[in-house]
């Protein structure tokens, strides 16, 4: 991440009190970035009173819900330069849990379950009732 990246980081709505939803455009479509921005905010010792981060790499913002009595909205958004600035520097480690999961490490199982075979069912029964009906 380059000091341009870091610049263009400003706050999209503040009006809620103890919510603040950034605009951070190194997590635009970067699944990987997002959830290390999330966990490095919720674990540092430093942000012990954010207690929800919430990215969107859809649209490359987050939200962060913090605590009033331990932070201010200057902290939080020092915070998060300061973990976006450790993400740019390398010096937060992807561990193998943050590189792309692939679908082959799921069970064979793992998508044929009785509440997706009952929807199946259903939407075939509702179907034939239809046709059904319609050519009565």
């Amino acid at each position: 991440m380059n000091a341009s990246a870091q610049e263009t980081i400003f706050i999209l709505h503040n009006k809620v009190p103890n919510r603040i939803r950034f605009f951070v455009p190194i997590i635009k479509n970067k699944q990987t970035y997002a959830l290390l921005l999330k966990q490095n905010l919720l674990r540092n010792t430093e942000a012990k009173g954010i207690y929800h981060a919430e990215p969107n790499i859809i649209t490359g913002t987050i939200l962060i819900k913090y605590h009033p009595a331990m932070h201010s909205q200057e902290d939080v958004e020092r915070l998060l330069q300061e973990t976006l600035k450790n993400l740019g520097e390398g010096k937060i480690d992807i561990t193998e849990k943050h590189k792309n999961p692939r679908l082959g490490k799921m069970h064979p199982g793992a998508f044929f379950t009785r509440e997706l075979l009952v929807s199946i069912g259903g939407n075939v029964i509702a179907g034939l009732l239809l046709a059904f009906i319609v050519a009565a």
